[in-house]
């Protein structure tokens, strides 16, 4: 049985299925948040207007920081890796964690659990962060590269 190699099309064509599942999964989740909710907010004694919006705020985070993950994942199966529109688009993701972040933050000072959502959205950031100032100088690189003769 000859073993089947895992090719960077695969991982990428992987990568825009999982992207494009979250979305659909996301969406659903949006539309069976508030009967969900009343099933165990009397529990765990959420403030249900409170969450609601907590939830749907960082829903559009989610979703744009998808949206522009999709963008990115099309980028690079052109090959088109080291360009601006690809900084561009990691500081957008990054500035998507810190909104959930500082979303969750708050939230926290109401349901302090979530600060450990909170400081995790932050940590993704500060990573897609460091990522954008790599790509940064690579784009830089190769455009001094391109100019070279």
């Amino acid at each position: 049985m000859k073993k089947l190699k895992w090719t960077e099309p695969m991982s990428l064509l992987l990568s825009s299925v999982i992207v494009k599942i979250l979305a659909v999964l996301f969406a659903a989740a949006c539309v069976y948040a508030p009967f969900a909710v009343k099933g165990f907010a009397d529990q765990l004694g959420l403030n249900i207007p409170l969450f609601m919006t907590v939830f749907y705020l960082c829903a559009v985070f989610a979703f744009t920081a998808l949206f522009f993950l999709n963008r990115l994942l099309k980028n690079i199966r052109k090959a088109e890796i080291f360009i601006d529109e690809n900084v561009r688009i990691l500081r957008i993701l990054s500035w998507c964690c810190y909104f959930v972040g500082i979303t969750m933050a708050v939230y926290s000072i109401w349901e302090y659990p979530f600060i450990v959502i909170s400081a995790a959205a932050a940590f993704f950031g500060l990573i897609i962060r460091v990522l954008k100032n790599v790509f940064r100088k690579a784009v830089e690189i190769r455009e001094e590269n391109d100019g070279t003769i």
